[in-house]
Protein backbone atom coordinates (compact mmCIF):
# COMPACT_ATOMS: atom_id res chain seq x y z
CA UNK A 1 0.00 0.00 0.00
CA UNK A 2 1.18 3.56 -0.96
CA UNK A 3 0.20 6.70 1.10
CA UNK A 4 0.67 9.80 -0.51
CA UNK A 5 1.71 13.06 0.51
CA UNK A 6 0.41 16.13 -0.49
CA UNK A 7 2.26 20.20 0.02
CA UNK A 8 0.08 22.87 -0.73
CA UNK A 9 0.13 26.53 0.06
CA UNK A 10 -2.83 26.24 2.58
CA UNK A 11 -6.33 27.95 1.69
CA UNK A 12 -10.18 28.00 2.13
CA UNK A 13 -11.06 25.33 -0.75
CA UNK A 14 -7.93 23.77 -0.60
CA UNK A 15 -9.34 20.38 0.75
CA UNK A 16 -12.67 20.74 -1.35
CA UNK A 17 -10.04 20.81 -4.48
CA UNK A 18 -8.36 18.18 -3.51
CA UNK A 19 -11.21 15.99 -2.73
CA UNK A 20 -13.35 16.93 -5.90
CA UNK A 21 -9.69 16.50 -8.40
CA UNK A 22 -10.01 12.88 -6.94
CA UNK A 23 -13.53 12.43 -6.95
CA UNK A 24 -13.52 13.40 -10.44
CA UNK A 25 -11.05 10.67 -11.38
CA UNK A 26 -13.24 8.37 -9.51
CA UNK A 27 -10.55 7.49 -6.57
CA UNK A 28 -12.17 7.23 -3.35
CA UNK A 29 -9.95 8.49 0.08
CA UNK A 30 -9.75 5.78 2.44
CA UNK A 31 -7.59 7.70 5.18
CA UNK A 32 -6.85 10.97 5.37
CA UNK A 33 -4.79 13.18 7.73
CA UNK A 34 -4.37 17.19 7.56
CA UNK A 35 -2.43 19.69 9.23
CA UNK A 36 -1.11 23.21 8.61
CA UNK A 37 2.76 24.24 9.33
CA UNK A 38 1.88 28.55 9.17
CA UNK A 39 1.19 28.90 5.58
CA UNK A 40 1.52 25.16 4.14
CA UNK A 41 -0.52 22.30 4.54
CA UNK A 42 0.35 19.04 4.67
CA UNK A 43 -2.22 16.14 3.61
CA UNK A 44 -1.59 12.37 4.65
CA UNK A 45 -3.81 10.03 2.02
CA UNK A 46 -4.41 6.62 1.77
CA UNK A 47 -6.72 6.33 -1.67
CA UNK A 48 -8.24 3.51 -4.07
CA UNK A 49 -5.90 3.64 -6.55
CA UNK A 50 -2.54 5.64 -5.42
CA UNK A 51 -1.12 5.84 -9.28
CA UNK A 52 -3.66 7.62 -10.52
CA UNK A 53 -4.29 9.80 -6.95
CA UNK A 54 -0.81 11.01 -7.44
CA UNK A 55 -0.93 11.32 -11.54
CA UNK A 56 -4.23 13.12 -11.13
CA UNK A 57 -3.04 15.34 -7.79
CA UNK A 58 -0.05 16.12 -9.87
CA UNK A 59 -2.09 17.51 -12.97
CA UNK A 60 -3.81 19.44 -10.64
CA UNK A 61 -0.50 21.04 -9.41
CA UNK A 62 -0.47 19.92 -5.85
CA UNK A 63 2.96 18.41 -5.23
CA UNK A 64 2.85 15.35 -3.84
CA UNK A 65 5.35 12.07 -2.73
CA UNK A 66 4.68 8.73 -2.50
CA UNK A 67 6.06 6.33 -0.09
CA UNK A 68 5.03 2.21 1.34
CA UNK A 69 3.09 1.87 4.14
CA UNK A 70 2.03 -1.32 6.03
CA UNK A 71 -1.22 -2.15 7.39
CA UNK A 72 -1.34 -3.83 10.98
CA UNK A 73 -4.40 -5.11 13.01
CA UNK A 74 -4.10 -4.50 16.71
CA UNK A 75 -6.17 -5.68 19.28
CA UNK A 76 -8.45 -2.42 20.19
CA UNK A 77 -7.56 -2.11 23.88
CA UNK A 78 -4.85 -0.05 26.14
CA UNK A 79 -0.98 -0.42 25.25
CA UNK A 80 -1.34 -2.77 22.25
CA UNK A 81 0.14 0.29 19.99
CA UNK A 82 2.63 0.58 22.33
CA UNK A 83 3.80 -3.09 21.71
CA UNK A 84 4.11 -2.49 17.94
CA UNK A 85 6.14 0.95 18.70
CA UNK A 86 8.48 -0.75 20.95
CA UNK A 87 8.98 -3.61 18.44
CA UNK A 88 9.83 -1.11 15.90
CA UNK A 89 11.52 1.06 18.22
CA UNK A 90 13.91 -1.45 19.27
CA UNK A 91 14.25 -2.57 15.75
CA UNK A 92 16.13 1.11 15.21
CA UNK A 93 12.99 1.59 12.57
CA UNK A 94 11.50 4.86 12.76
CA UNK A 95 7.72 5.88 12.11
CA UNK A 96 7.18 8.38 9.98
CA UNK A 97 3.21 8.56 10.28
CA UNK A 98 0.74 6.49 11.79
CA UNK A 99 -3.04 6.55 10.54
CA UNK A 100 -5.70 4.65 12.41
CA UNK A 101 -8.25 3.31 9.51
CA UNK A 102 -10.89 1.39 11.08
CA UNK A 103 -12.04 -0.02 14.63
CA UNK A 104 -14.39 -3.12 14.06
CA UNK A 105 -14.93 -6.14 16.32
CA UNK A 106 -12.30 -5.25 18.99
CA UNK A 107 -9.74 -4.92 15.76
CA UNK A 108 -8.25 -1.47 15.03
CA UNK A 109 -6.46 -1.32 11.46
CA UNK A 110 -3.38 1.27 11.48
CA UNK A 111 -1.52 1.92 8.53
CA UNK A 112 2.28 2.52 9.22
CA UNK A 113 4.72 4.55 6.89
CA UNK A 114 8.35 4.12 8.78
CA UNK A 115 11.70 4.55 7.22
CA UNK A 116 12.12 0.79 6.60
CA UNK A 117 8.65 -1.04 5.71
CA UNK A 118 10.48 -4.24 4.34
CA UNK A 119 11.94 -4.94 7.58
CA UNK A 120 9.16 -3.67 9.53
CA UNK A 121 6.73 -5.77 7.29
CA UNK A 122 8.99 -8.71 8.75
CA UNK A 123 9.58 -7.17 12.20
CA UNK A 124 5.56 -7.29 12.60
CA UNK A 125 4.56 -10.65 10.55
CA UNK A 126 1.90 -11.33 14.09
CA UNK A 127 0.03 -7.77 13.04
CA UNK A 128 -0.49 -8.39 9.42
Amino acid sequence: MKELLVLAKDRIGLLADLSYILGEAGINIESISADTLGDKAVIHLIVSDDKLGEKVLEKGDFIVMSSDAIVIKVMDKPGELSKVARKLANAKISIKNVQLLTKENNIALYALRVDNAKKAANLLKEYM
